[in-house]
């Protein structure tokens, strides 16, 4: 496929809106640390492709305010190492990711087989039985590839997805909630100013006073994995909430799982307790969430969603009504319609201006991994 024209200028529609969002709301609230985000990818990659086509990206974007540090094309690479580090002001990176992402993804991956991915959504949409469905998945393939899939996901079913240039297919805008940054750049200004609040709770107010009242109010709650303890919390402080989003990352148990009575459901293991967004957290936060009194919130889980992991959920949503009269969740956003090999980019410090250092800070489960392989990109 073709590259996209000045993709400098027009990231924005490629790119997931709640990023976008995240950005207006630091803005309108005046925050803006300086950070670092450290980027890999998950699986070994024998010759690396497109580093240096992300790294003039984000050149071309940030300019100066941004120092990247990288590997560089052609060479080897293990799963899970750096491939690169970028730091500079929030306000300057945090809109950028979803695109940096994909063209990373995309060029890893290589030719996409869009028969396949057809299949594979439909798949999905059928299994979900009529739960709204939506394709989060911009940032695992390339970005000129992301019209093309939404329009696919838009033909099979789904009921929306988070970027402006695929939304397109719905006559509509991108969607989503609030990325782990948000809350990741509440969590460095509140240990800077030395106050004791909840970062989770903090971005949620920050999304419902900056945002437009009809976006409906749904805060993703695994950052820190208190997935109970930060919803609850976020529920009492913001009245408007209208949901939570799950996406306890594959290092993380969710908070409640080892507690839970679970009926006797026939699923894949990984899918009931295992690490990552699984059945009994799931269960964990609904249940906690009705004897709280916000049996009303929705729940969008999120993470690797392909056909089977969403027919194990659609078993235990099922067990969940029969036994509490509820539903167990109320929709799902996915990105896995293919096996793309998958990058991923967290903040992992933030540097303190009182004490003059970096001072480690990430989603629990996503510290900083030390390396010397990258160089300085002037």
């Amino acid at each position: 496929m073709k590259k996209i024209e000045k993709l400098n200028e027009v990231y924005p529609e490629y790119t997931d809106k709640y990023f976008l969002r995240a950005k207006k709301i630091l803005e309108k609230e005046g925050i803006n640390p300086v950070v670092r985000y450290q980027v890999f990818a998950r699986q070994d990659i024998d010759i690396l492709e497109g580093v240096d086509e992300a790294v003039d990206f984000i050149k071309q974007v940030a300019g100066d305010k941004a120092k990247v540090y990288a590997l560089r094309d052609g060479q080897n690479y293990k799963a899970k190492e750096p491939i690169m580090k970028i730091e500079g002001r929030v306000q300057d990176l945090i809109d950028i990711e979803t695109v940096y992402l994909g063209i990373l993804s995309g060029n890893f991956t290589g030719k996409i087989n869009f028969n396949e991915m057809r299949k594979k959504a439909r798949a999905v949409f059928n299994a979900a039985e009529g739960k709204p469905v939506h394709y989060f998945g911009a940032r695992h393939f390339a970005p000129q590839s992301d019209e093309r899939i939404a329009k696919i996901c838009q033909e099979e079913g789904f009921a929306g997805t988070s970027t402006d240039i695929g939304a397109k297919a719905w006559n509509a805008k991108g969607g989503g909630t609030i990325p782990h940054a948000l809350i990741l750049t509440y969590a460095a200004y509140i240990q800077e100013q030395e106050i004791k609040r909840n970062p989770t709770v903090e971005a949620a107010k920050g999304f419902d006073k900056n945002i437009d009242e009809k976006v409906p109010r749904i805060i993703l709650i695994d950052t820190f994995n208190r997935e109970i303890d930060d919803t609850i919390a976020t529920a009492k402080a913001v009245p408007s909430l209208a949901g939570a989003r799950i996406d306890t990352c594959g290092e993380n148990y969710a908070q409640g799982l080892m507690n839970t009575q679970l009926l006797d459901l026939d699923v894949n293991p990984k899918y009931l307790r295992g690490k990552g967004v699984t059945i009994a957290g799931n269960w964990a936060l609904r249940r906690a969430l009705d004897e709280e009194g916000f049996g009303d919130l929705e729940i969008v889980v999120s993470s690797g969603f392909n056909e089977e992991k969403t027919a194990a959920f659609l078993k235990a949503d099922k067990a969940y009504q029969e036994k509490f009269g509820k539903t167990l969740f109320d929709s799902i956003g996915t990105g896995s319609l293919a096996k793309p090999i998958m990058t991923t980019s967290d903040i992992c410090a933030y540097f303190s201006e009182k004490k003059n250092k970096w001072v480690p800070l990430s989603k629990k489960g996503r510290y900083e991994i030390p390396t010397k392989r990258l160089e300085e990109i002037k």
